[in-house]
């Protein structure tokens, strides 16, 4: 027990107790889990414009950690090819590979959903190009 007697007032100032830790070990736990949260799912390609053909990779992080998310693509004509379920890494991240091979010429739009948080991310673009060289 502390004792104040400045002003000849006497106060108890008690040791902080296990109660006292604990709630402060809460509110730091209640602060990290806010910074998880309000952490932005962000997707980004190695590039924006590729040859037919080519590979293309696509990063994101921001993810539930060891979670499923679905990855959305959409055409050139915007019609939605079937989603593609992936999974988020330890760290929150995703990495995928698109073989552009059979893809259209044209402007595709991507985005990912993280299905733990019903977040949704950043929508990226990207353009495929004919390879087809000029004479």
């Amino acid at each position: 027990m502390l004792w104040d007697s400045s002003n000849d007032q006497r106060r108890y100032h008690p040791h902080p107790t296990g109660l006292a830790i604990l709630r402060a070990a809460a509110i730091v736990l209640a602060l990290c889990s806010l910074t998880w949260a309000q952490q932005k799912a962000v997707i980004k390609t190695d590039r924006s414009r590729v040859k037919s053909g080519e590979i293309l990779y696509v990063s994101g992080t921001g993810f539930t950690p060891d979670r499923a998310v679905t990855a959305h693509l959409m055409r050139p004509d915007k019609t939605e090819y079937n989603p593609l379920r992936l999974r988020a890494n330890a760290a929150g991240e995703v990495v995928h590979k698109i073989d552009t091979v059979m893809l259209d010429i044209g402007t595709f739009e991507l985005w990912v959903e993280d299905e733990a948080s019903k977040t949704t991310s950043n929508r990226i673009q990207f353009t495929v190009e004919s390879d087809l060289r000029k004479l």
